[in-house]
C-alpha cells in the first residue's frame, strides 16, 4: 500500500501509521493497559516496511521524540516524590545494583561468546544495562491500577532512571572503546597533469611545474 501511495507532500504513510498507533493506544487504555505498549507490536509488524521505506521510520522518530515521548516522561516524572527518594535512598541503590547485576549476567557472557574485546564487551554490557522505557511503563501501570502506591512507584522509577544514567556514565568514563584506523592499502593519489606536488621543510605544500625529461 505504501508503494502505491508513493512520495507525496501530504505524507499519507506517516498519517496512516499515526492513526494505527492512536487507535491501538486508545484500545489499550480502554482495556486498562498502557497506551504505549501497542507501539512495540506495530514496530515489529512494520519492520519489513521500515526497511524498504527508510524515510518513514525517520519521520515517525521525529514525531515521537519531539511530541509524544516528552509528555509521557513528564507525566511519569511528575509523580515522583522527592521525600520518598531521600527516605528510601538505600533501597533504591539496592534495586539499582540488582538490576545492573541481572543485565550483566545476561549480556556479558554473550560478548565473550562473540569474541568482543574485553573493553568493548564491558562498554556494550553497561550500555545495555538500561531499562528506562519498560521500567517506567511497568511502574506507571502498577500505580495507575493501584497495584503499588506512590512511594513504591517513586522508588522503582528512581532506580530505573539510575539504571539509565549510572551505567552510561561509567561506560563513557572508563570503558570508551579505542577506535583504530582501518588497515589497508591506500591508493596513491595521481599527480595533476603537468604538475608535481612538493612539500617544503616547513610543512607547507607548494606546486611546481613538472620537470620535463
Amino acid at each position: 500500500m505504501f508503494k502505491r501511495l508513493g512520495a507525496r507532500v501530504s505524507e499519507p504513510q506517516t498519517k496512516f501509521v499515526a492513526l494505527i498507533l492512536l487507535g491501538l493506544g486508545g484500545l489499550a487504555s480502554i482495556a486498562g493497559s498502557e497506551a504505549v505498549l501497542p507501539a512495540y507490536l506495530v514496530g515489529m509488524a512494520l519492520a519489513p516496511t521500515f526497511l524498504s521505506e527508510p524515510e518513514l521510520p525517520h519521520r515517525m522518530r521525529i514525531i515521537a521524540f519531539s511530541i509524544l515521548t516528552p509528555f509521557y516522561f513528564l507525566k511519569a516524572g511528575s509523580l515522583v516524590e522527592a521525600h520518598a527518594v531521600a527516605a528510601a535512598f538505600g533501597l533504591i541503590v539496592v534495586f539499582l545494583a540488582i538490576k545492573m547485576a541481572t543485565k550483566f549476567v545476561g549480556i556479558l557472557p554473550l560478548t565473550i561468546y562473540h569474541e568482543f574485546d574485553s573493553r568493548e564487551g564491558m562498554y556494550t554490557t553497561l550500555l545495555m544495562s538500561t531499562g528506562l522505557t519498560f521500567g517506567s511503563i511497568s511502574a506507571l501501570f502498577g500505580l495507575t491500577n493501584k497495584i503499588i502506591d506512590q512511594s513504591q512507584y517513586t522508588i522503582l522509577v528512581t532506580a530505573v532512571i539510575g539504571s539509565a544514567v549510572v551505567p552510561t556514565l561509567i561506560a563513557q568514563k572508563w570503558f570508551q572503546p579505542r577506535f583504530k584506523a582501518i588497515s589497508g592499502d591506500v591508493a596513491e593519489a595521481k599527480p595533476w597533469p603537468g604538475r608535481n606536488r612538493e612539500v617544503s621543510e616547513s610543512g607547507a605544500t607548494r606546486m611546481s611545474p613538472q620537470a620535463s625529461a
